[in-house]
């Protein structure tokens, strides 16, 4: 993806449709460190060429003043759109409100935003979380409809199925977001045992999803399996957790390439870098693969 050759052109005819998107997206990459400009160009770039990504789904919150503008002149280098996120964190601050500020300046003053920024996300994880009741979480959402129309740029909120039965389904988040985002860590199943058996509750999140978005496009935000528990324990006493069952893990989200085709999932790994998230990393800290990993991206 390269931007267009003048930036006066519609950003609404820029992007191609979601619903012809499927299957791996790319990456979730954790920004708590405030990676440099450079450093995301290098990165964003190494996904694009190497694995073929598309997007890269921020995770995390950087309060630097400029970030967002890094984080757009990077995608931008490199070639990838960006699920920009508004991070609300576990302190239960308000320091959410700054990062939502800085982000929504960071697109209208920069002319390459509405070209790289393929999603502002309203939290993640905030309903399991329980950051906002659930209608102030509909009225962020709102404001940012009305503050994003001009530049075209989607609405929506990234949550575990968890996390929306926890709140009655939430059918005013579903009705309120442009499209769907879940997490599905089918590691965390009650009875969770190896990667094999985990594509029943990946279809259950997935079905989920598409049974209360009522037709919006679903995209999976997050998903993985750990190579250790050093984050997380399992909720299940036979879950296996080593960096085989991770791999198994990620070949059968590839084993569900048509279908997800032809229900129109995506999907992004969870987590990128192991140094940011202990045993879910894909990556080891000196950028070595701790597995090989070619998702596919088509079928």
């Amino acid at each position: 993806m390269s931007l267009p050759t003048s930036l006066d052109q519609s950003p609404k005819h820029w992007w191609c449709s979601q619903k012809e998107e499927y299957s791996w997206l790319g990456f979730s990459y954790h920004v708590g460190g405030c990676p440099s400009r450079a450093v995301m160009t290098n990165t964003f770039g190494w996904m694009r060429l190497s694995k073929k990504a598309r997007y890269v789904r921020l995770y995390g919150g950087c309060d630097h003043d400029g970030f967002d503008d890094d984080v757009i002149e990077a995608a931008a280098e490199a070639g990838v759109g960006i699920y920009a996120l508004i991070w609300f964190g576990f302190d239960n601050d308000d320091k959410w409100k700054g990062r939502k500020a800085r982000l929504l300046h960071a697109i209208k003053e920069n002319p390459k935003a509405p070209y790289v920024i393929r999603t502002v996300t309203c939290g993640s994880e905030p309903l399991y979380d329980k950051v906002l009741p659930v209608l102030k979480l509909v009225a962020q959402i709102e404001d940012l409809k009305n503050q994003l129309e001009p530049f075209g740029i989607p609405v929506t909120l990234s949550e575990m199925p968890a996390g929306y039965k926890a709140n009655n389904d939430t059918p005013e988040i579903f009705k309120a977001v442009d499209f769907v985002c879940l997490h599905s860590f089918a590691f965390f199943e009650g009875n969770a045992t190896t990667a094999d058996h985990a594509q029943v509750a990946i279809r259950n999140d997935v079905e989920y999803g598409l049974k209360h978005g009522r037709g919006k496009k679903v995209v999976i935000t997050q998903t993985g399996w750990p190579s250790n528990t050093k984050s997380w324990k399992a909720n299940s006493p036979d879950a296996i957790a080593d960096i085989a069952q991770e791999k198994r893990y990620f070949e059968v989200l590839d084993e569900h390439c048509d279908y997800f085709k032809a229900n129109r999932i995506s999907w992004f790994a969870h987590i990128y870098n192991e140094t940011t998230l202990a045993g879910w990393g894909i990556y080891y800290g000196n950028g070595t693969e701790k597995f090989h990993f070619n998702p596919r991206t088509s079928c």
